[in-house]
Order: structure tokens, then sequence, then C-alpha cells
């Protein structure tokens, strides 16, 4: 008789164990929550074009001159200056020059200065990557 309750409880233990949800599968549950308020700004900078960009070109018989002065650029870092000379035929030179440069100049066949006009521009070039062109200067020809 011993025997027959043994197993009748268990079978019920077992059934209970299994209905009940011992070894359940479904997940724990919890809830967190934190918050802050935080302020975030971030500082960006310009470059600065360089100031007073002024061109000039010189016109003779047999020999043309180009020619660019300006103010260096306040900006920090600068790494050096590309001068650029934009032709009405839509030709554009670039010369790049150093940090600390403030004029440029150069020959060049008087035809091309007498058949287009010629514009010039400087950019202040940074040694993070960033560039800033000057306005470009009034229009020469010979």
């Amino acid at each position: 008789m011993n025997a027959i309750r043994r197993t009748a409880l268990m079978v019920a233990l077992t059934l209970t164990a299994v209905l009940t949800g011992a070894g359940s599968t479904a997940p724990a549950q919890a809830s967190f929550a934190d918050s802050a308020a935080v302020t975030t700004s971030i500082a960006t900078t310009t470059v600065a074009a360089p100031t007073n960009v002024v061109g000039k070109l010189t016109c003779g018989r047999s020999s043309a001159t180009m020619a660019a002065t300006w103010n260096l650029s306040t900006s920090p870092r600068v790494s050096g200056y590309t001068v650029t000379v934009y032709f009405s035929d839509g030709f554009v030179q670039k010369v790049d020059l150093g940090p600390s440069a403030t004029s440029w100049s150069s020959a060049i066949d008087p035809y091309y200065v007498t058949a287009f006009s010629v514009q010039y521009s400087v950019t202040t070039k940074t040694n993070y990557g960033w560039s800033t062109e000057s306005a470009r200067t009034g229009t020469f020809q010979c």
C-alpha cells in the first residue's frame, strides 16, 4: 500500500510542479529608469580669408606680368595660400605658396592677357584641412 501511495504522491507532485510553472520558461521582468540633463555645445571656428587682395597686370610689347598682394589671414594654423587666376575664357590657373607669403607674380605671354581678361583670388589653407577663398579682384586686361 505504501508503494501505491508513494507513486500517487510522486505523480501528484510532478503534475503540480509542471502545471504551476516550477522551472517556468517565462522571462524575468524588471524595470530600470534613469535620466540626467546634459547641456552640449560644440564651438566651431571659421577660417579667415586673406584681406586687402589687390591684383595687378603689367603689360609690355613683348611681355606681361600678373601679380597679386594680400594681408595674411588672422586664422590660426595657416599652412599656406593658393593664388587663383581666373581667365575670362574659363581657364583657371592655381599657384600654391607658403604660410608667410603676401605677394605673388608671374610672367605671362601678352597674347593671353590681351585676348582674355583675368581676375585674382587668394585662398587661406590650414593644416587641419579647412580653407576659405577671398573675393575676386576686379578684372584686368592688356
